[in-house]
């Protein structure tokens, strides 16, 4: 059975009854989007590597991301925030000036930063035997880790839905019985469009991933990009993990 709660303050479509009062006490909330690297067209256009990556912080900060976020895409006449979409110039992207694209990536980016969020991404790479759904699960395994055995207080965690993967719970359970540490108190699916700071964790599951991509083809060689440079100088921090093999 299932309880429905308002999307405002973040919260996931869809709360398990059993963590309902979890829901009105919850002090801390996190939010993780994935982005994959594909190879180029040339060489087929198969997925290469996926990240999952977002964002821990409290409550109100999170409250607050929603509203301002919220009125910031009202003003442009958007509905939902897509990074890899605004990337690439897909509309309604490709009808932004390169002022408006700067002035606007650099609100979102402020508005993020004003969470002082805690930030992580867990890069796998496709092996030869690979589906979409098994990296993706060695992703969510990777962040359960690191949240449960770095994070010392209770958190709830809301992953973007996946059309391929959908058992981030089921996953976590095991892990519990296997001895994992107990400090989520609920996972949960929900969508972007609904759950306003899964936005803000698809711009930094983007960025990781393509950081992670610098690192690995240009040896550091390469200035970090800019929306995580901006991130950490808002006060962001972060923790990453990629997996080479």
């Amino acid at each position: 059975m299932h309880g429905c709660f308002p999307s405002i303050s973040g919260a996931p479509d869809v709360v398990t009854v059993d963590h309902a009062l979890w829901y009105v006490v919850a002090m801390f909330w996190a939010y993780f989007d994935e982005s994959g690297l594909h190879a180029p067209q040339v060489n087929g256009g198969g997925l290469r590597k996926l990240t999952v990556a977002g964002c821990i912080a409290d409550e109100e900060a999170w409250n607050q991301l929603s509203v301002d976020w919220s009125a910031a895409l009202s003003m442009w006449g958007l509905p939902v925030f897509h990074m890899v979409d605004f990337e690439n110039r897909v509309a309604p992207y490709n009808k932004w000036t390169p002022a408006e694209r700067k002035e606007r990536l650099n609100i979102l980016l402020e508005i993020i930063g004003r969470t002082k969020a805690h930030c992580c991404g867990f890069t796998n790479i496709v092996r030869s035997d690979d589906n979409t759904a098994k990296v993706y699960e060695r992703c969510v395994y990777d962040t359960f880790l690191e949240l449960s055995m770095n994070w010392d207080e209770k958190f709830s965690i809301v992953f973007a839905h996946h059309p391929e993967y959908g058992k981030q719970e089921h996953l976590y359970t095991e892990m519990l019985a296997h001895g994992l540490r107990d400090q989520a108190m609920s996972c949960t699916i929900g969508h972007p469009i609904n759950v306003v700071p899964l936005q803000a964790a698809d711009i930094v599951a983007y960025e990781i991933c393509k950081d992670e991509r610098m690192g690995d083809e240009r040896e550091k060689l390469t200035p970090r990009r800019y929306p995580l440079e901006r991130l950490f100088a808002l006060g962001c921090s972060f923790r990453l993990s990629s997996a080479v093999e």
